[in-house]
């Protein structure tokens, strides 16, 4: 009787169910990385101790404590400037405690030079986050603009009005304001008032960057400007 020798290149059924099994579990394993990645993380809730107001051209952040003598700066910032987050990051929770103890007034002046126009980034969000501000809702609105400066590398030409709609929802506006976001009814009016801030800004310095914040139509330095303004 002969004996059949198998090639060394010829594979038997355990190989291949076991090339198999290995397979399988491969594709859980990309899928998981896949939906994992598609899943944005929840929005941080901050509570939140002052107004906003929407008035001309600025986002004004402000306590009951404040009077008069309150030192007021400009904000100038645009939510695809990457050195805009990394400012927020910096100085924003320095910057909140000083509002809500009646020690500052901040007037966010949202610019859209970086990425304007339609179905921009620049555009988009500071469409989405003026709506909110127009609402009142102080909390959703540190909230929401804590989060797209928080993940702006992450989302920078990605998201939609819907999605903005979404973190806006995650972030405590209501259900009328995350509609409008989601409509984009909004952004004709944004459009206007972040070129009046960009006019104004270069009325007040000569050129138009960001981020600034600007005291009496000078420039603060950057370093530590929370304190400079209110030491």
């Amino acid at each position: 009787m002969s004996t059949k020798i198998k090639s060394p290149n010829e594979k038997g059924h355990g190989f291949l169910w076991a090339l198999l099994a290995v397979l399988g579990v491969a594709v859980v394993v990309i899928g998981y990385i896949v939906i994992s990645g598609n899943e944005e993380e929840p929005v941080e809730i901050q509570p939140v101790a002052f107004t906003v107001e929407h008035r001309d051209d600025a986002i004004i952040l402000a306590s009951e404590g404040t009077d008069a003598d309150t030192p007021s700066v400009d904000l100038y910032e645009d939510y695809s400037c990457p050195h805009c987050a990394e400012l927020a990051e910096a100085t924003d929770e320095e910057m909140k405690e000083a509002i809500t103890e009646g020690e500052l007034v901040v007037n966010i002046r949202t610019l859209a030079f970086v990425s304007a126009g339609e179905g921009k980034h620049s555009t988009l969000a500071g469409t989405a986050a003026m709506t909110i501000a127009d609402s009142g809702d102080a909390e959703a609105y540190w909230n929401f603009r804590k989060t797209l400066m928080d993940r702006q590398s992450k989302i920078f030409g990605k998201w939609s009005y819907d999605d903005f709609a979404d973190a806006a929802q995650q972030a405590g506006a209501d259900d009328a304001v995350v509609e409008k976001i989601r409509s984009g009814a909004d952004q004709e009016e944004f459009d206007g008032v972040a070129a009046d801030n960009a006019q104004k800004l270069n009325d007040e310095t000569g050129h138009v960057s960001s981020p600034r914040i600007i005291r009496d139509g000078v420039d603060v330095p950057l370093d530590n400007w929370v304190a400079t303004v209110t030491g």
